[in-house]
């Protein structure tokens, strides 16, 4: 999948990644002397160099041919660098923010990418709600890629928020640039019983060689979940039962493990990992949905990742399921989820492997934040008029339309007396 999201695209560059590992142009940036935390070999690499060109990862290993006059250099001495975090289900919406100070309170915190699902937005604005989202997000450092939403109304034939997606609409929205896939798909009864519009949207999905999302929400491990699973759906993040997570995995479905404000999944579903010795290249740890009072004491993924290692979670691991992990669900991980040659270079710091708080998070090789504060301006939000003023109830809101009338003959409170 080509990647739209790094400062320039790998084909324009390679000349200048080869000759600046070989020393012949000279690095942007180079960190020197980091623990690095590698995630293709689920190792730490001590005294690790990175050189940085044109927003990219040009070698790993020893960096001193590779410094020039004009080269900074980052010493990271005693600290540790992993990938940039990578949340592979999240609405925004749900911080009720926009994707600029979303980004503003996710950044300082490591997470450089997100999979976002707008389809909060889209249920009211439809496509050009889900556009805005995109194009709000194209103003941030953060990676903010988008799937299209797949269940709007939610439940169709009640629901009446106004929009509708449909498979027409799909398979325009898969040609914009920004989308990597299906939103979560939320009806899984009518894929496992062949609805031909849930189908439909499938099929322009694949058509257009992108990733379905999905929402299996039952304790059904057998052959729902394999209908679910052949139709297409590549990840799910509503497991509630470590056998969920176990099964969904055996049958090469990425399992993503939320932890956000409102739900708490993650300490059940992680046994599955901590109880059998499994492969768990398809496990992933998410958000879903974080709220402003969450991600401003307690963090974004940086808190999940801690918490899974309190749970018994190797770091290591821990740090796989936000970087690797979620790249390879995404088919991204050519380009993203490593700090390997070639990669974005996209790159936290932190001090303690047990305990991790971000000191610093490079995207595509600027220092976009430190010490808990993004270190760059975010140009201002610029939303459409469509999307302002979208609330209609029918009838004019005034003071009495509070007012909740007491049924006759009932007792008055002694707490309003």
């Amino acid at each position: 999948m080509l990647n739209k999201f790094c400062k320039k695209p790998l084909y324009e560059i390679t000349r200048t990644m080869a000759n600046v590992a070989m020393g012949v142009e000279k690095a942007d940036m180079v960190i020197k002397n980091a623990r690095l935390v590698n995630v293709c070999t689920a190792e730490i690499q001590e005294g690790i160099d990175v050189a940085i060109a044109e927003g990219r990862i040009a070698l790993v290993g020893d960096a001193s041919h590779c410094i020039g006059e004009n080269t900074k250099i980052i010493d990271a001495s005693g600290q540790y660098i992993a990938p940039g975090f990578m949340d592979a289900h999240i609405h925004v919406e749900s911080a009720m923010v926009t994707v600029r100070e979303y980004a503003r309170a996710v950044v300082p915190h490591g997470t450089t990418g997100i999979f976002m699902d707008p389809h909060e937005i889209c249920n009211v604005c439809g496509p050009e709600g889900v556009k805005a989202m995109i194009d709000d997000g194209m103003r941030v450092p953060l990676k903010a890629m988008s799937n299209v939403p797949s269940c709007v109304p939610a439940v169709a034939g009640f629901e009446d928020t106004g929009s509708h997606i449909g498979p027409e609409e799909v398979r325009e929205m898969m040609t914009w640039d920004g989308i990597m896939g299906l939103g979560e798909m939320m009806n899984f009864p009518g894929v496992i019983y062949g609805d031909p519009n849930v189908h439909g949207e499938l099929a322009e999905t694949l058509k257009a060689d992108q990733v379905i999302t999905g929402h299996y929400s039952v304790p059904e491990t057998g052959p729902g979940l394999n209908a679910f699973i052949a139709s297409g759906v590549r990840c799910c993040h509503e497991s509630t039962r470590a056998e969920d997570v176990l099964e969904k995995m055996r049958h090469g479905m990425y399992a993503l493990m939320r932890y956000g404000s409102a739900w708490h999944d993650m300490p059940v579903i992680i046994r599955a990992i901590l109880d059998n010795n499994v492969e768990d290249r398809f496990a992933c740890l998410i958000s879903d949905d974080t709220h402003p009072d969450t991600l401003i004491s307690d963090g974004h993924l940086d808190h999940i990742v801690r918490c899974a290692v309190k749970e018994g979670l190797d770091p290591i691991k821990a740090i796989q399921y936000v970087t690797i992990n979620p790249a390879t669900c995404f088919r991204m991980d050519h380009e993203m989820g490593s700090i390997t040659p070639g990669k974005c270079a996209d790159i936290v710091f932190f001090d303690d492997l047990n305990d991790i708080q971000i000191t610093r998070t490079i995207i595509d090789g600027d220092i976009v934040a430190e010490n808990g504060e993004m270190t760059v301006e975010l140009e201002k939000s610029d939303f459409p008029a469509s999307v302002y003023n979208t609330m209609h109830v029918g009838y004019d809101i005034t003071a009495d339309s509070f007012k909740i009338a007491a049924p006759e003959g009932a007792a008055r409170s002694s707490l309003t007396a």
